[in-house]
């Protein structure tokens, strides 16, 4: 994406934010009028289940928003040394896992520390487990495996989907790519975004059983 794309998407990002955020923040302020009002009397389990899924909704246009806005803007990394498998294991435990989901996490990075911006390189984490449960369709379990080698720093995630589809293998990482009935295509692009931020790479390796996806840093 050259400079001047990446101004109409700027602009056209705050457009769609201010003019969407605002409806949803009074849909939102409704929904919570409604339920405080039933709140005083048992709620019928089918209005219970439609609010729930309106908040749901909502929240998840909201994040849409989100990171449409923050891929559309400069990013500067906030960083300073830290131990690299806090972050991680920071990032897995506050991970909003599927209902049916779980993380098998496995930290051996042995202490070491790098310098880089510890929220970004989490929500990057995230975004890769976010993609890890798409491709098992919400289920199952996801492994994260932390390391320190010659070439870094790394967290991989392995999933045990059908591995990438072919057809969008060599553009995954690119704005706006996906194959997924939901979401927008920007997770991959703004985890490689917070990486290259970061002085670091995303990497994956793909078959028929899973696939996975490899953060790597550079060491302190």
């Amino acid at each position: 994406m050259d400079k001047g794309q990446q101004e109409i998407l700027r602009r056209a990002a705050s457009v769609i934010g201010h003019d969407l955020r605002n409806p949803l923040a009074v849909i939102n302020n409704s929904s919570y009028f409604v339920r405080a009002k039933l709140g005083q009397t048992k709620l019928d389990p089918k209005v219970e289940k439609h609010l729930k899924i309106i908040e749901s909704e909502i929240a998840r246009a909201d994040g849409l928003i989100g990171d449409m806005l923050t891929f559309s803007r400069p990013y500067e990394a906030a960083a300073e040394t830290m131990p690299f498998d806090s972050v991680i294991a920071d990032a897995v435990e506050n991970y909003a896992k599927p209902e049916g989901g779980k993380v098998e996490l496995k930290l051996g990075a042995k202490g070491a520390s790098a310098k880089f911006d510890g929220k970004a390189i989490g929500d990057a984490l995230k975004r890769l487990l976010d993609n890890a449960f798409a491709a098992q369709e919400e289920k199952g379990t996801v492994k994260v495996v932390t390391a320190s080698g010659k070439d870094g720093l790394t967290a991989s995630v392995t999933d045990a989907g059908s591995g990438v589809d072919p057809k969008i293998e060599d553009i995954m990482y690119e704005a706006f790519m996906t194959i997924k009935p939901k979401g927008m295509g920007l997770g991959l692009a703004l985890a490689r975004k917070y990486l290259v931020g970061n002085g670091g790479t995303v990497t994956h390796e793909t078959g028929p059983k899973g696939s996975t996806f490899k953060l790597t840093l550079p060491k302190a």
